[in-house]
């Protein structure tokens, strides 16, 4: 039997889908924990990767950039979860998605971010929106904690008694 090649577009689309259901479904603090974890591993694939290449000769290049991305929010985005606490404030459900997309497609970016240019031009030949997140990383980077904040500050205030 065999199996067909999955297009790249597919796997944006289901990655995003995956992440903002996360994000509906985790609440406004969860998803903190999660950008965090994201911006740590990202800058772990990047400034950490070149150093630990000798020690983790088992895994290609591409391979120990990859883990040092998906670690972090693996272990702290994602493993935490737990069921929704009464007190918990979970936020507004367009902010989660918002934001939650926007992590997403920062995760995505910043995996295409650490493949070597030929892989990374191959991809973005066969998908558009490959070639949109690519273009739009550094953006993606720095729009994303002030989106966060932005949401934060003109979100629905709490009512004190």
């Amino acid at each position: 039997m065999h199996l067909p090649a999955f297009s790249p577009n597919i796997i944006i689309i289901a990655v995003l889908v995956v992440v903002g259901l996360y994000g509906l479904l985790a609440g406004q603090h969860r998803l903190r924990i999660f950008i965090l974890s994201i911006y740590v591993g990202i800058v772990l694939a990047e400034q950490m990767g070149s150093l630990l290449r000798p020690y983790l000769h088992m895994l290609g290049d591409d391979q120990v950039a990859w883990v040092l991305l998906g670690g972090p929010i693996l272990i702290f985005g994602l493993a935490g979860y737990h069921r929704h606490v009464p007190g918990q404030k979970k936020g507004s459900a367009i902010a989660n998605l918002v934001v939650s997309f926007m992590a997403g497609a920062l995760i995505l970016s910043s995996a295409l971010h650490l493949l070597p240019p030929s892989e990374q031009a191959s991809i973005d030949g066969d998908s558009y929106f490959a070639m949109l997140l690519g273009q739009y990383h550094l953006w993606l980077l720095g729009l994303l904690p002030v989106v966060v904040l932005l949401f934060g500050l003109f979100g629905a205030k709490a009512k004190h008694p």
